[in-house]
């Protein structure tokens, strides 16, 4: 496994030039909020090599129409988002959080940011109204980076594993062989933070299944430590059944009834691959756990309004998950 530091920034001081009477706005003290959005290749103005078409300046890709996307990004994290901790995939660049964060974010709190990986286009990142304790990055190979971002908040030790997971597309086996390699690394770190508040959040581009071959398993006749050596993660749609092995996962409870049909939009189909774990230790000691799917902007009433590449409008073939934990 590799491990490297990841560099996260402070920008209040940066804001604090603009207005001497900017007042930034304190999070709720009664409930945490935490959230995850892959906003579908988010690149940012410049070229340098690394774009996918049709982010290219060559292909019409320009500073108008960066701006344009952040704008709409900027109006959804005020407007329908609003958690204390954001994180994002499929972001091409720190340049694109140090961008989306203006000053009206700013005075809502969002004074931090972090990126994964400065060489993956379609890199895991974060905005957050707390300041981290740590940030790393882990890596098992060449698979994609799982970010950790450790927290202390209101007395509460909070470790986040952020990722985005390798997708479907491509040689079936191949990608269900990577997801699992992805779930044994995520086993391993979570285990080591089991006595703090862990959660895994991000695009799994992986749903729960039995007998799971791929990243999830929510059961069936391997549980717990015998999943985990299958190279899944258990996961249970009964937070009270959360252990040291098996992560509730709000999806799979049918008490939580999130609105939306499934969090991504491909090609005809739902799916619920973007996905909140919790660990038992999180899962036995807050009051409440509510999940939400953010539908507000959508297509039709129905579908994520994804951006579309031709028009340069919408947001994201993915909606915004929420989870407010008291």
């Amino acid at each position: 496994m590799r491990l490297v530091p990841v560099v996260f920034i402070s920008i209040a001081f940066m804001f604090s030039l603009l207005s001497c009477s900017m007042k930034v706005q304190s999070p709720d003290e009664d409930a945490l909020t935490v959230a995850s959005y892959n906003v579908q290749l988010l690149f940012d103005d410049i070229d340098d090599g690394d774009e996918f078409s049709p982010f290219r300046k060559y292909e019409g890709w320009n500073t108008e129409k960066y701006t344009r996307r952040l704008e709409r990004l900027r109006q959804m994290v005020k407007s329908h988002i609003d958690a204390d901790i954001i994180f994002f995939q499929e972001i091409e660049s720190e340049k694109v959080l140090e961008d989306l964060l203006d000053s009206t974010l700013v005075r809502r709190g969002y004074v931090y940011y972090g990126i994964a990986d400065k060489d993956n286009p379609i890199s895991v990142g974060f905005i957050s109204k707390y300041n981290p304790v740590s940030v790393t990055v882990h890596q098992i190979g060449t698979q994609r980076l799982v970010m950790r971002c450790e927290f202390l908040i209101r007395g509460r030790q909070l470790v986040f594993y952020a990722l985005h997971a390798k997708s479907q597309r491509g040689e079936g086996e191949e990608n269900a062989s990577l997801r699992k390699d992805y779930a044994a690394l995520l086993n391993s770190l979570a285990r080591q933070d089991a006595n703090a508040c862990v959660i895994i959040l991000g695009d799994f581009n992986s749903e729960p299944g039995y007998l799971c071959d791929d990243m999830l398993d929510r059961g069936g006749v391997y549980t717990g430590e015998d999943t985990v050596r299958r190279d899944s993660i258990p996961v249970t749609g009964n937070r009270f059944l959360a252990d040291e092995w098996t992560f509730y996962d709000p999806l799979c409870d049918p008490s939580q009834a999130p609105g939306g049909a499934g969090t991504y939009f491909y090609e005809g189909k739902f799916y619920d691959y973007d996905r909140i774990l919790v660990n038992a230790t999180l899962a036995g000691s807050a009051g409440t756990l509510d999940f939400a799917i953010i539908t507000a902007v959508n297509f039709n009433e129905i579908y994520p309004y994804a951006y579309d590449e031709k028009t340069h409008e919408g947001y994201s073939d993915h909606f915004p998950v929420k989870l407010t934990i008291r």
